[in-house]
């Protein structure tokens, strides 16, 4: 397992183009840039790499507002606020979507690309908890891939209000 090159507490620093916390998770990776730790437990921010795939399970989060700004390639993203808004759109570099708690939602990368993504503090810890630490900057390849437990996921999913919804249909 790596180890953290994030600081402990809050204090300045940064951070070069492949620098971060690298977790592998399905067919992308997540690169950790601050977390919990470092913004008392403000926010998190991270971004996500990866290829053509398929969607995330659909999912909700309690607590957690969750943003998606796109800096290369295009993702679609489902929202579905529960409230009658439901609503399915292609994200291209420099689009940004937000999806505040209790919205369930799901995305897919379309084309070949990476997202940043800001979410409330402490949701990083669901990565660290799912994802294997990896050293590897860039798009994972297939041997490198790493497709967590369904079970250890809603586990730790409860544990990190990453709330799956299970048989949701996404729509077009």
């Amino acid at each position: 397992m790596s180890l953290s090159a994030l600081p402990t507490q809050p204090a300045p620093y940064f951070l070069g183009a492949a620098e971060g916390d690298k977790l592998v998770m399905f067919d992308q990776l997540f690169t950790l840039l601050a977390t919990a730790a470092q913004t008392e437990r403000e926010f998190d921010s991270f971004l996500t790499e990866g290829r053509p795939g398929q969607p995330v399970p659909a999912h909700f989060h309690a607590l957690t507002h969750e943003t998606f700004f796109v800096l290369e390639g295009a993702i679609r993203l489902w929202v579905d606020d529960q409230n009658g808004h439901r609503e399915t759109r292609i994200l291209e570099a420099g689009d940004f979507g937000y999806v505040p708690k209790n919205t369930i939602h799901s995305y897919r990368i379309e084309r070949t690309g990476k997202v940043f993504g800001v979410t409330s503090g402490g949701f990083s810890d669901f990565f660290r908890a799912v994802g294997r630490s990896t050293d590897t900057a860039g798009i994972p390849e297939p041997a490198d891939f790493h497709i967590p437990d369904f079970a250890v996921m809603a586990a730790e999913g409860a544990r990190h209000d990453v709330n799956f919804v299970a048989g949701y249909e996404l729509f077009d």
